[in-house]
């Protein structure tokens, strides 16, 4: 069951930046059970991803869960039974204004992305920085085959019943896509003394409509909104909106 939560926090003295993410993650781990936390320290892949962005109201922290268990648990953490977040590396604690939850299920996303209409152009926002790293070297561009395979990893992992990887629906998936045009710019994710570096920007790609390939990329970039692109997504980086047309 995959879910979005939002908090938003009082922060009139402007003191949320977009590079405390892993500040963000590690208040988030003091707040969830101590044994749940272990755990996901143990997993490489992360069953959520998370990251604050900028209103006229105040700060908002947006964390998605990607299955039940994450969702129960950071559901009860800061939903529940919290009234603020304490960011403990800069002794300061945020009020939370209001809370949200929004989830469905894997079976109603299915059916809402792969069994709607398929638009011929989605455009991907990249909300916070984001990059890839294959072989210890960061990849600061938006590759179609880096983001696709980073997608369905992440679905399969943490979706119980549906799987989608396959070697040659993947390669077919890479050749019906493209990017038809971008407005991007490299950066740098400052995250507790370590520069990363990345881009931000949009992209446009363009899929086909004539196959269910097309269905089966409007789902994995649908999906990028709740699961984020790229690495440390757990840690405020990689987040998306997705804007079809």
């Amino acid at each position: 069951m995959p879910a979005k939560i939002e908090l938003l926090l009082d922060d009139s003295e402007h003191f949320i930046n977009r590079n405390m993410g892993s500040l963000f993650h590690g208040a988030l781990m003091e707040m969830i059970p101590f044994e749940y936390a272990e755990r996901l320290h143990e997993n490489s892949l992360k069953p959520f991803s998370q990251y604050t962005y900028f209103t006229n109201e105040g700060t908002v922290w947006h964390i998605n869960c990607l299955n039940d268990e994450c969702a129960e648990k950071i559901n009860k953490a800061l939903i529940i039974n919290t009234s603020s977040v304490f960011i403990r590396k800069k002794e300061h604690e945020f009020k939370i204004l209001s809370k949200s939850l929004k989830s469905e299920a894997y079976k109603d996303f299915i059916e809402n992305t792969y069994f709607s209409e398929v638009p011929e152009n989605i455009k991907v926002i990249f909300k916070t920085p984001a990059a890839f790293k294959i072989s210890g070297r960061y990849i600061i561009y938006p590759d179609i085959e880096l983001i696709y395979k980073n997608l369905i990893n992440k679905f399969d992992g943490f979706s119980d019943e549906y799987s989608i990887y396959d070697e040659e629906t993947l390669e077919s998936l890479i050749q019906n896509s493209f990017i038809s045009s971008y407005n991007l710019q490299s950066t740098v994710m400052h995250m507790e003394g370590v520069k990363i570096p990345s881009f931000t920007g949009w992209i446009n790609i363009k899929i086909s409509k004539k196959t269910k390939l097309g269905a089966l990329a409007n789902l994995l970039l649908s999906f990028g909104e709740y699961s984020g692109i790229g690495i440390k997504t757990a840690l405020g980086m990689g987040a998306v909106e997705i804007r079809k047309e």
